[in-house]
C-alpha cells in the first residue's frame, strides 16, 4: 500500500497532545459524606490531588485515536495498485450512434458500452484525469480534463444513444485537440466497429475496446415511391446483414390503414426487393419488419416514406399565348399549372382558389387576387394601385446586380432586351437594373410576394438562355408555389430541411413523431428545421391569420449500410496502425480513503454513544415486561 499524499501522516502527532490532555485530567470517586464537616477532608485531598495521571485504560481515549488514525490516513490518501488499461491522461471516445442499440449484449451494447467506461472511471488515479466524448451524429465533450469521479458519472449516466451514424472525424478531431500536451496521453476507443476507413491517425497511442457480439440484423434499406404510367409504385428494400437466412413479415401501411403484408425469405448476406401499386391519394406509406427473430437491431426495422414529399401548389397562368412559359411551368417540380385567357371567370374572388398567379402582358384585374403574383410585361391600366407603367425605354444594358437567391446561378450577362416598361412601384426591390429602369424587381404588398419582370419575353433571347428555367425555378420558389419546405428523399437523422413559408405565414409548426412541436415565427431570414434526430414522420403546418393549415409531411430514415452491419470487428485500421484490444498491462489505483471516512463516521457516532450513556446497552421492554412476569 502507498499514500498519494503522505506529507498528511504528520497529522498524527496530534495524538500526542489528545493523551496528555487525558493524563490532566484529575479523576475522583463519588463518595457519600453524612455531615458537611467532612469536606474539609475532601479539600485537603484535592489540594493534594497531582495534577500529572498515570494513564489508564480509557475507552473514549481508544475510540479518539481511532478517529483520528482513520482521518489522517484518509487525508494521506492511501491506495491500493490494480491492474488497469489506463493512467496519466486519457480520452475515452464512447460510440453512440444508431448500432450500438443493438440488444446482442444484455440490455443494449451501449449500456454494455457506458459499463465500461464507469469501470474506467472507478480505475481513474489520483494523478490521472479523464476526457470524455460522445461520439454521436454531433461529438460532443461530456467532461474535459477531470479526475472528479462523480463528475464523470453523472454525465455518463446522463447520455443517450442517437438513432444516425456517428461523426467520426468530427469525434478524432476533438480527441486529438483534448490529448495534445500530455506525454502520458492515451485514446481509448469503445465501440462495436464500423469505423470509416479515411480516418486520420490519432497523436498519442490509442486502445480498442470492442462492444456486441453477433452480427445477425434484417434491415429495410430502401423505401421509395414513384409515378409509373398514371400510378404510384412502391418500391422497398430488405437486407439481410447476418450469417443466417431469414424469414421476416414485411407489412406496408398506407395513411395509417394496413395494406399488404409479404412473407419474405432473404438469404444470408442478401437483399430482396419488393414493389406494390398503391392506390391514388396516397400520401404517407410506413413499412415495417416483424415476426424476425434473432434480428438485434430494430430500429432499422420500420421504415417511412412520402408520396410527393409535400403540397403541390396551384398556379394559374393568365395569358394570350406564351409557349416559353407553358413548357418552363410544365417542367417545374411541385406545381400543378393553368393556362386562362384574360377575363377569365377563375379570377372571380368568390370562386379564386389558386397559390400563385402569373400575369403575362396583360393589365391586372381590379382587385388584384389574393395570391401571389409574376407580372412579366405589365401593362397600363387596372394595376389597383400597386405600380405604374409611364412608358418603354430601350436602353436596357445591365448597369447592376444585386446578390439575391433569386439570381443564384443565372448568368445575366449573355441575356439581351430590346425593350422594357417603365414601371414605378416604390414598394419593390430592384435585382436586376439597366440604364433605362429596372428589368427584374420583387416585393411584398398586403401580405403576398410579388416578382415583377418588366419586359417581355419575346422582346429579348432570355428563353432561349439556360439562365431562363433557372431563373423561373428561382422566381417561384421565392413566391412559394410549390412545396412548402425541401426534403429530399433519402433524408436522415441530422439532415437540415428548409422551410419556404408562403408570403401570408406568420409562422412555421413541425410536428415531430413523439407528438412534440417546433415553432419558428417567420421573418426576413431564411429558415431551416434541424431537430431531425429521431427517424418517423414529420408534419409542416404553416400558420397565417386564419389558421394553421398543413402544408406537407416529410420522412426521416436511419437508411444506412454501416449502421445495419452490427457485426463486431476485434481491431480497427485507423491511418497505417492497427488498434488493437491491449491487455491490462498498466498499474492502475484504487485508493481507500472512502473506506476511511466511513470508518471515522461510524466510530464518531459510538463516541458520542459512550460519552452520553456510558458502556451499557439500553434494556428493551419486552425484556424487562418478560422478566416482571417472571419475578410473579
Amino acid at each position: 500500500m502507498s499514500f498519494l499524499t503522505p506529507l498528511f501522516l504528520l497529522l498524527g502527532l496530534l495524538a500526542g497532545p489528545i493523551i496528555i490532555l487525558y493524563m490532566l485530567r484529575l479523576r475522583r470517586r463519588e463518595v457519600m459524606v453524612s455531615s458537611t464537616l467532612l469536606w474539609q477532608k475532601l479539600l485537603r485531598d484535592r489540594e493534594a490531588n497531582a495534577p500529572w495521571q498515570k494513564l489508564r485504560r480509557n475507552l473514549l481515549l481508544i475510540l479518539q485515536l481511532i478517529i483520528l488514525a482513520a482521518l489522517v490516513f484518509g487525508l494521506a490518501r492511501p491506495f491500493l495498485p490494480t491492474p488497469s488499461i489506463i493512467s496519466g491522461s486519457v480520452v475515452v471516445l464512447l460510440d453512440a450512434s444508431a448500432s450500438m442499440q443493438a440488444t446482442d449484449v444484455e440490455p443494449t451494447r451501449f449500456a454494455a458500452a457506458k459499463a465500461e467506461v464507469a469501470r474506467l472511471i472507478s480505475d481513474l488515479g489520483g494523478d490521472s484525469q479523464m476526457t470524455l466524448i460522445k461520439v454521436g451524429q454531433t461529438p460532443t465533450v461530456l467532461a474535459a480534463a477531470t479526475n472528479d469521479r462523480t463528475q464523470l458519472q453523472r454525465v455518463l449516466d446522463d447520455v443517450q444513444p442517437d438513432p444516425a451514424d456517428a461523426a467520426w472525424n468530427a469525434a478524432f478531431a476533438l480527441a486529438t485537440g483534448a490529448a495534445q500536451g500530455f506525454r502520458d496521453g492515451r485514446i481509448v476507443i469503445i465501440s462495436d466497429g464500423g469505423l470509416p476507413n479515411n480516418l486520420p491517425p490519432l497523436p498519442v497511442e490509442s486502445i480498442y475496446l470492442p462492444i456486441g457480439e453477433s452480427g445477425e440484423n434484417l434491415a429495410i434499406t430502401a423505401l421509395a415511391t414513384r409515378e409509373l404510367e398514371g400510378s404510384i409504385q412502391l418500391f422497398a428494400s430488405v437486407q439481410n446483414e447476418g450469417l443466417i437466412d431469414r424469414e421476416t413479415l414485411l407489412s406496408i401501411d398506407l395513411d395509417g390503414t394496413l395494406f399488404d403484408a409479404r412473407r419474405l425469405t432473404v438469404p444470408a448476406g442478401n437483399a430482396v426487393n419488393a414493389t406494390w401499386d398503391l392506390p391514388p391519394g396516397t400520401a404517407t406509406i410506413r413499412a415495417h419488419l416483424s415476426d424476425n427473430a434473432g434480428d438485434f437491431l430494430p430500429l432499422d426495422d420500420v421504415a417511412w416514406a412520402v408520396h410527393e414529399g409535400g403540397v403541390s401548389n396551384r398556379t394559374l397562368l393568365v395569358t394570350e399565348g406564351n409557349l416559353f412559359l407553358e413548357q418552363v411551368f410544365t417542367v417545374l417540380p411541385g406545381i400543378e399549372a393553368f393556362k386562362v385567357p384574360p377575363g377569365s371567370d377563375l379570377l372571380d374572388p368568390e370562386t379564386f382558389d389558386y397559390d400563385l398567379v402569373i400575369f403575362d402582358g396583360v393589365a391586372l384585374p381590379d382587385p388584384p387576387p389574393a395570391a401571389d403574383m409574376l407580372i412579366i410585361n405589365p401593362q397600363a391600366g387596372g394595376e389597383s394601385g400597386l405600380f405604374s407603367v409611364t412608358g418603354t425605354f430601350s436602353n436596357t444594358i445591365t448597369t447592376r446586380l444585386e446578390e439575391s437567391p433569386l439570381l443564384q446561378f443565372v448568368d445575366w450577362s449573355e441575356v439581351d432586351v430590346r425593350q422594357a416598361q417603365q414601371v414605378s412601384a416604390p414598394w419593390a426591390q430592384t435585382l436586376v437594373a439597366a440604364e433605362g429602369g429596372p428589368l427584374l424587381q420583387i416585393g411584398e404588398r398586403s401580405g403576398y410576394r410579388i416578382a415583377l419582370l418588366t419586359f417581355d419575353l419575346r422582346d429579348s433571347d432570355l428563353p432561349l438562355q439556360i439562365a431562363f428555367p433557372i431563373l423561373m425555378a428561382n422566381i417561384t420558389g421565392w413566391l412559394s408555389p410549390g412545396r412548402a419546405f425541401d426534403a429530399p428523399t433519402g433524408l436522415q437523422p441530422g439532415d437540415p430541411v428548409a422551410v419556404v413559408p408562403g408570403a401570408s405565414s406568420t409562422a412555421v409548426l413541425v410536428q415531430k413523431p413523439d407528438g412534440s412541436r417546433w415553432t419558428a415565427e417567420v421573418g426576413e431570414e431564411d429558415l431551416f428545421f434541424t431537430e431531425t434526430d429521431a427517424p418517423g414522420l414529420y408534419t409542416v403546418l404553416l400558420r397565417d391569420a386564419a389558421a394553421d393549415r398543413p402544408a406537407g409531411s416529410f420522412a426521416v430514415n436511419l437508411f444506412s449500410p454501416a449502421e445495419s452491419a452490427i457485426r463486431p470487428v476485434e481491431s480497427l485500421q485507423i491511418g497505417q496502425t492497427q488498434v488493437e484490444t491491449e491487455d491490462e498491462g498498466d498499474v492502475g489505483q484504487r485508493e481507500l480513503w472512502p473506506w476511511l471516512l466511513a470508518i471515522a463516521v461510524a466510530v464518531l457516532i459510538v463516541e458520542w454513544w459512550v460519552h452520553h450513556r456510558g458502556t451499557r446497552w439500553p434494556k428493551l421492554p419486552e425484556f424487562s415486561a418478560l422478566n416482571r412476569l417472571r419475578e410473579r
